[in-house]
């Protein structure tokens, strides 16, 4: 039987109908997985090309938000950063505790209650304008830039990097409440920028509603105090060092002798160690600027 087949194979030939038909056949079934195979790369290059193009976009865009909102919230974290420079030097004046006096201008306080709000009004306004993109492919300075946005409300927000997993998070007792908290830049924010300070307490009289819980967490803050009030503004002032050695102009740098200084004066907050704990929970302790105060801040860990 294999042998009569073998025959018929070698006898076997095609007549030209046959092989016309053949190589019709072929060159069909050719056509079709070539034009198969050439849809599918050129539909992955589309989607790659697409997906390129909006990872451009979306990271220029971003660039540009921060790059229109950079040089003020630099400004105004600078002008707050020398205020806590000199609020370490001078707390026992007192010059914070107004006695809840505070629809009357006391400049010292108002224009601490200024700079604090400001710096949040420049952050709010610069993440209001980045709603829309997805800043989660943006590079990796811009990302860093925007933890470090996410990071600055926390300090006054999260109630458990103080008061541990346990804490009673029913009362504001030294800390705010998110959503009230995300309301008081409100009452500066302009909308092509902030108002300034002349313009802030000329305002005063009429802001108690909408600054009360700023100005009662304010009065009468001070490292002498059992509360936690002061450690909340002692870390932000140690999150505005790093954030302006990182992103600042020279001048807005401190350097090491001084961080250190940052760090101990007047005391040193309980907190620390807490407080690295939260920025590598924002993925930000691999940050050299975060390193380098880390460092040395573990020499005075309690």
């Amino acid at each position: 039987m294999d042998e009569e087949i073998k025959n018929i194979i070698q006898h076997y030939t095609l007549n030209p109908i046959q092989i016309a038909l053949l190589s019709v056949v072929v060159s069909v079934i050719t056509f079709l997985i070539t034009n198969y195979l050439k849809n599918i790369f050129e539909n992955k290059l589309l989607q790659r090309k697409l997906e390129i193009e909006h990872k451009f976009d979306q990271q220029k865009k971003i660039k540009e938000v921060l790059a229109k909102n950079k040089v003020h919230l630099l400004t105004a974290c600078e002008d707050l950063n020398h205020r806590m420079w000199n609020f370490a030097n001078c707390y026992k004046e007192g010059w914070l505790n107004i006695k809840g006096d505070f629809a009357n201008h006391h400049y010292y306080f108002h224009s601490f209650a200024y700079r604090f709000l400001a710096v949040y009004a420049w952050i709010k306004k610069t993440q209001k304008e980045m709603i829309f993109l997805d800043t989660t492919i943006a590079t990796k300075n811009d990302m860093e830039f925007i933890k470090f946005l996410k990071v600055f409300p926390q300090i006054f927000c999260d109630l458990t990097f103080l008061e541990g997993k346990n804490a009673d998070g029913n009362y504001a007792d030294d800390h705010f409440f998110r959503n009230v908290f995300e309301l008081l830049p409100d009452c500066i924010i302009l909308e092509n920028g902030i108002k300034s300070f002349s313009e802030y307490t000329d305002a005063v009289p009429n802001l108690q509603d909408c600054l009360k819980e700023l100005y009662v967490a304010l009065d009468g803050t001070s490292p002498d105090e059992n509360r936690k009030r002061w450690d909340r503004l002692h870390l932000l002032n140690l999150t505005l060092i790093i954030f302006l050695n990182k992103y600042g102009y020279d001048f807005q740098r401190t350097d090491v002798k001084k961080m250190e200084e940052a760090v101990t004066k007047p005391k040193v907050s309980s907190y620390l160690k807490n407080y690295f704990t939260l920025l590598k929970e924002y993925r930000l302790g691999d940050s050299a600027e975060v390193l380098k105060l880390e460092k040395i801040a573990k020499k005075y860990y309690l």
